[in-house]
């Protein structure tokens, strides 16, 4: 039975975030004038990245976290552009978990977390901070998934035993550079000993507009981007839905697909697509 790996340091996951920084992540989420989608974006991924931080850290008076997990954030906006952003480099852009204290720094932010009635407050605190909000340009998303593939390749093929990678991919619309979905299916081929690569996509939304989150079946609408990050995701694993005690709100057969995201939606998607935090062990 497939997923059913827990993690160590004889065999860490790999998280692999891929992040639209393309020029339309200027404009504000789900209809929101407070809150940039590129700002909603990295503010979350840094809270992600200091949970994961956390999670392999047993003991506070260790030097540093231990190595559980590989970790790899990318980003694609532009003209062909699709560079690593957290630490690592062209070659391999994945970072130890262990390593990324190094490539964080720490500031006290003001950031607007909702307030239960539709709206933002501010919120100042200390964060570590690894992605800073960018946007330019058009949207590589074939390039992006390509590059994925090639550095996830030669992950899977380290780690035949451990738990298959995890992409999480964040967009705001189209790819500019062709049809996504073949890059996609050939992304989601990867495999370790324990199942095929899961693809995950989230869609934010500038409208503010219901959201589809994780359909179990295609979702009809007039926007031909919904089918399309539909077709290109995996289906959830029951395990890891059950780890982020998710059970109760996805049904059974359910895509890792959320469209029309705002804030909310973002930061769910971010929590089921790492619960494998949870199979942490010592060792």
């Amino acid at each position: 039975m497939p997923y059913q790996q827990r993690i160590d340091r004889r065999r860490p996951g790999c998280f692999l975030f891929l992040v639209d920084q393309s020029g339309t992540m200027q404009q504000a989420i789900g209809g929101s004038a407070q809150v940039r989608k590129g700002q909603a974006l990295s503010d979350t991924v840094n809270d992600v990245l200091y949970a994961v931080l956390i999670e392999c850290t047993k003991d506070v008076r260790e030097e540093e976290p231990r190595h559980y997990f590989d970790v790899g954030v990318i980003g694609y906006g532009g003209p062909g552009t699709v560079v690593p952003v957290v630490g690592g480099d062209g070659r391999d852009p994945l970072v130890p978990s262990a390593h990324l204290p190094r490539y964080a720094r720490v500031e006290t932010r003001e950031k607007l977390l909702p307030d239960g009635e539709g709206r933002y407050r501010p919120v100042s605190r200390r964060s570590m901070v690894w992605l800073d909000p960018v946007w330019h340009g058009s949207t590589p998303m074939c390039a992006a998934l390509q590059y994925a593939h090639k550095v996830l390749k030669r992950w899977a093929a380290r780690h035949r035993d451990s738990f298959p990678p995890i992409v999480l991919h964040v967009t705001d619309g189209m790819a500019t550079d062709g049809d996504p979905r073949r890059a996609a299916a050939r992304l989601r081929r990867l495999r370790t000993a324990d199942g095929r690569l899961l693809l995950f996509n989230l869609h934010l939304s500038a409208r503010g507009e219901q959201a589809v989150y994780f359909p179990s079946a295609p979702v009809g609408g007039a926007d031909p981007a919904t089918a399309l990050l539909y077709e290109m995701s995996s289906e959830l694993p029951a395990g890891l839905v059950e780890e982020a005690g998710y059970a109760d709100r996805i049904a059974p057969g359910a895509r890792g697909f959320v469209y029309n995201a705002d804030v909310p939606e973002l930061v769910d998607f971010m929590r089921i697509g790492t619960a494998t935090t949870g199979r942490v062990r010592a060792g």
